[in-house]
């Protein structure tokens, strides 16, 4: 019996290790045969399904939806829904879609779930037209229902085109169903606008006058979302990071679009365009009528990027039709006579400061001479308007009015044309009480650049050929750059006979104890008397102050002579001084006041790059031409003394020679400001002494002026590419 027992247990072992034996030899066997291919299929079909990002959307355009790593210049998002679509995209397919390019993507966001069916989908995407270039798909956003207005799915689709679309898009538009897009006027506009800043563009607003408030700050606009709304890439990368906070925190008002420009306000810190085109740009019509001819009229259609609200498919068809027809006419047209009657180059003006909309949204000072030009002419239109009320026995007269803000632009066949809005304040007259009134009132003038019958003109008589150009260089503690400074001075003009009257150099110097370059610049001023002059400052009794040396240095001069304050790290050449003094004579001949800026080439660091050196001629990946500075100045004495000469109480890095440069801009109704690039005159890389500035913004520009001369674009990629520094 025992034996039996045993027997059994000895089988059952002999099983179980036989199964063991069995599964783990199985195990190893489709591990090296089977299990090999199976990995191989799955690893071709994870990269198969990962690199097809339009595979995820069932109505799409099969033939232009493929690339999902092609770069798009514009992406134009539209808000839509299942219940608008049946109606307004076929009118989309069948007109402004097929003025789209490949550089262009389509996106129709709508609501997560369908109340009817989708059938008509099905068969529209069947049967699209081949003549569509763009991709076109349609986006189904989760957790979205269909409401109005479209707040959540406004800022939904947003987030959605942030997340995929941040790094594949230059530009935004976002666009409602029921507008039309002028594709062959937008493209070209926009590609003449830097992408990389952050711009809101639109048809700004500031909500509707006797609605509800829309807790906007004064002065600023949102962009209204019927006519289009567009956002650089810059824009969409500061913007997406914040669109959840903005919607669950920061919603004021049931409108997609104010809330929209409030996230885009607060975060981005700017405003949508307030620009007069704007409204003819993004043009939105106010209906009752919205017929096409009447109400949608060529002149609107000819200029307008964007069209709304259209609202039937008929309409749209016109506008398409149209739009081609004017196509055909302008390709018909010579190239240069359609370019000429076709400059629009709009620029915003600002109280003191204006913006140009087409030059890279670049702001700057306005000229002193443009405000007593309005102010004149705004005094000569409060006068007329007087007198008309007066006529007209109005119940009102004006008190007085101030320009807000304005644009002008220069068509070359017409001149130059201003459009200034003023604020008027009147008063009753015959009404009692007397009442009080802000109204606003906007003026357009026009002032041809020359008399069709006769031009005139003016002989140039009383030149002065035999003005000396005197250079000014100002040191401390540089005594290698002013000893190169001093040779290039010799070897420019003192070697050439026929050029040391025209020119002299003075030297004021700060220095503490007698050195090796003041005993050189003395012999040799012993050498040329008349020539070269060197003035010492004791240091310790003066701290060093460019500023304070400058104007040290121009008491030697009589109010007609003519100064070149240059820098003592500049290096120029003979002829560049020859075009600066002749430059000069030329200017004081014309103008009672005139004072040169040079743009000079600032030559790079070789810090990165060690092949670099230094050459007669300008290299683009050498240097760059420093439009933004203003410590090279040539002007007549008298010129400096009118506007009080240099600051000389500045003791820390920069600033006197824009102090002066902005002075000269304010007195511009008398003084003449000309600026034009020298490349015979070229700044060497020095290391600047930024770390004891005091003061936090003036030591910030320290270290962006340095950081900017450290090496070109392709210099500095390149060098972080080569010591894998990311």
């Amino acid at each position: 019996m025992r034996r039996l027992l045993f027997n059994r247990r000895q089988c059952i072992l002999l099983i179980f290790y036989s199964f063991c034996i069995g599964f783990f030899f199985g195990l190893s066997y489709w591990q090296l045969i089977i299990g090999q291919h199976c990995l191989s299929i799955l690893s071709e079909s994870h990269i198969h399904q990962t690199s097809s990002f339009y595979s995820h959307f069932q109505y799409r355009t099969m033939q232009t939806c493929y690339n999902d790593q092609s770069k798009i210049f514009l992406t134009i998002a539209v808000l839509s829904s299942y219940e608008r679509l049946n109606d307004y995209l076929p009118a989309i397919l069948e007109t402004w879609a097929l003025t789209t390019t490949a550089e262009i993507e389509i996106i129709i966001f709508v609501e997560e779930n369908s109340s009817g069916n989708e059938d008509y989908l099905d068969k529209l995407f069947s049967t699209l037209s081949s003549n569509i270039q763009s991709c076109l798909f349609i986006v189904k956003l989760k957790h979205v229902e269909n409401s109005y207005p479209p707040q959540k799915k406004s800022f939904y689709a947003m987030k959605f085109l942030h997340t995929f679309y941040q790094q594949r898009t230059s530009w935004i538009l976002r666009l409602d169903d029921n507008a039309y897009v002028n594709i062959q006027q937008l493209l070209p506009w926009l590609k003449s606008i830097d992408h990389r800043q952050a711009l809101y563009i639109g048809q700004g607003g500031t909500g509707r006058r006797n609605g509800p408030a829309v807790h906007f700050p004064l002065g600023k606009y949102f962009c209204m979302g019927g006519s289009g709304i567009i956002l650089s890439q810059q824009t969409l990368l500061q913007l997406g990071p914040w669109l959840d906070h903005c919607y669950t925190n920061e919603l004021l008002t049931n409108h997609e679009d104010v809330e929209l420009g409030r996230c885009i306000l607060t975060h981005v810190e700017i405003d949508c365009t307030n620009a007069y085109d704007s409204k003819v740009l993004f043009y939105h019509h106010y209906g009752p009528q919205y017929s096409f001819g009447k109400d949608f009229t060529p002149a609107i259609i000819s200029h307008a990027f964007i069209l709304h609200p259209i609202k039937t498919r008929m309409i749209f068809r016109q506008l398409y039709k149209f739009s081609l027809r004017q196509n055909q006419k302008q390709q018909q047209t010579n190239l240069s006579d359609w370019k000429l009657s076709n400059n629009r180059n709009y620029v915003t003006l600002l109280n003191n400061r204006e913006l140009d909309l087409v030059r890279d949204i670049h702001i700057q000072l306005i000229d002193a001479r443009w405000k007593i030009y309005i102010e004149t002419i705004i005094q000569s239109y409060l006068e007329r308007l007087q007198k008309n009320w007066y006529h007209r026995s109005s119940n009102w007269t004006v008190i007085n009015g101030k320009a807000i803000f304005g644009y002008h632009r220069v068509r070359p066949k017409h001149g130059l044309e201003l459009i200034i809005e003023i604020l008027l304040n009147v008063r009753s007259v015959h009404i009692s009480p007397v009442q009080l009134l802000t109204v606003r009132k906007r003026i357009y003038i026009r002032q041809q650049f020359l008399n069709k019958n006769r031009i005139d003109f003016r002989e140039i008589t009383n030149l002065n050929n035999e003005s000396q150009l005197n250079l000014i260089v100002v040191s401390n503690n540089k005594d290698d750059a002013l000893l190169r400074f001093v040779q290039n001075f010799q070897f420019e003009i003192l070697h050439h006979l026929n050029q040391q009257n025209f020119f002299t150099l003075t030297i004021l110097y700060f220095s503490q104890t007698n050195s090796s370059i003041i005993n050189s610049i003395e012999q040799l001023s012993v050498r040329y008397p008349s020539t070269i002059h060197l003035s010492i400052i004791n240091s310790t009794q003066h701290q060093y102050n460019r500023g304070l040396g400058r104007q040290l240095a121009s008491e030697y001069f009589t109010t007609d002579q003519l100064l070149f304050f240059l820098d003592v790290d500049l290096l120029f050449t003979r002829q560049a001084l020859i075009n600066t003094r002749q430059l000069m004579i030329h200017l004081s001949s014309v103008s009672s006041c005139s004072i040169y800026f040079p743009i000079i080439y600032s030559v790079f660091s070789n810090m990165f790059n060690e092949s670099y050196h230094h050459r007669n001629h300008v290299e683009k990946d050498e240097g760059l031409f420093s439009i933004y500075g203003f410590g090279n100045v040539a002007v007549r004495k008298g010129d400096l003394d009118r506007i009080g000469g240099w600051e000389i109480n500045n003791h820390e890095w920069g600033n006197e020679d824009v102090n002066l440069f902005q002075r000269f801009v304010n007195q511009s109704a008398e003084c003449s400001i000309f600026r034009s690039v020298e490349p015979g005159l070229r700044h060497y890389y020095h290391k600047k002494m930024c770390q004891g500035i005091q003061n936090l913004n003036r030591q910030k520009m320290c270290f962006d002026a340095e950081a900017n001369l450290l090496g070109s674009q392709v210099t500095m990629m390149n060098y972080i590419f080569e010591n894998e520094l990311i």
